[in-house]
């Protein structure tokens, strides 16, 4: 059987990001036609990487809503920002960021089209008073700004897209002074390998919400992604994982959702199933 130890899930009901170290149990059996062992090495680092936590009463209490746990001391400063990376249609973290804490909020997307996403028209209701929560439409208690910009290692063009860096958007920004969300389908890898370089860019962030995608190949990492073979790369993103471990606590990760999700004995009963990525 697989090693892992016994625990319980302390939240069962909260259906996305939870607080604390994940509670992983063990499948009764390896339920994966292969056994990789490079894969379960890896698996355990990214496990290892954040149960690097601070506990609930260091934070005053947790605020939980959709993928992100928040520690409630962080959230009460003045005088802060949101940057928010890869929007989509509708982006709840910024507008909760707006609404709910009071924070300006700029949104960075070059994918979506404007028509479909009024905040990256310019077109949701911005600072213009109280957002009525049963009409349900996109709406910014707190000032908004949206460039139609990708998040980069560089600051180029790639396919008639505009990418640039996470250095410029933190430029002139004081310490602890920038919520940062990033949630850009594989493209955070060289930029989170930058961040790691600049303890100044580390000292500015208050707050890190991260989507982190293993082995995506997005066009802003195909350059070094060619170069690597797949374990290599794997290897490569969970170091990333390791190194921001060293920086920042977690507070909370998606990890014991998913597998309460899982169910081995009767998704995989007869180890049909692939090895994850």
């Amino acid at each position: 059987p697989p090693k892992g130890k016994a625990c319980r899930y302390l939240l069962p009901n909260q259906v996305s990001s939870r607080p604390g170290p994940p509670c992983i149990p063990p499948a009764k059996v390896w339920p994966y036609t292969t056994h990789t062992e490079w894969r379960t090495v890896l698996g355990d680092r990214i496990v290892a990487a954040v149960d690097q936590f601070v506990t609930e009463e260091m934070c005053d209490g947790w605020h939980m809503f959709g993928d992100q746990t928040w520690c409630n001391k962080a959230m009460k400063a003045k005088n802060v920002i949101a940057l928010s990376f890869g929007i989509e249609e509708r982006d709840l973290y910024s507008e909760y960021m707006s609404n709910y804490y009071k924070v300006p909020t700029r949104l960075f997307d070059c994918f979506i089209e404007p028509e479909k996403s009024p905040p990256i028209a310019g077109t949701a209701p911005n600072a213009e008073g109280p957002c009525d929560a049963n009409t349900g439409g996109h709406c910014y208690e707190t000032e908004y700004e949206s460039f139609r910009v990708c998040l980069g290692s560089e600051k180029t063009e790639i396919d008639g897209r505009e990418y640039d860096t996470l250095a410029n958007a933190l430029a002139g920004r004081g310490p602890l002074s920038t919520h940062v969300k990033i949630d850009v389908e594989g493209s955070e890898w060289t930029v989170l390998e930058n961040l790691l370089k600049s303890d100044v860019d580390q000292a500015k962030i208050r707050t890190l919400d991260m989507e982190i995608h293993f082995g995506f190949q997005a066009a802003s990492e195909s350059e070094i992604n060619s170069q690597l073979s797949e374990e290599e790369r794997l290897t490569r993103e969970v170091g990333i994982i390791e190194g921001l471990s060293k920086h920042f606590r977690v507070t909370g990760s998606t990890l014991e959702v998913y597998r309460q999700g899982w169910f081995p004995e009767k998704d995989c009963p007869e180890q049909q199933c692939h090895e994850p990525i």
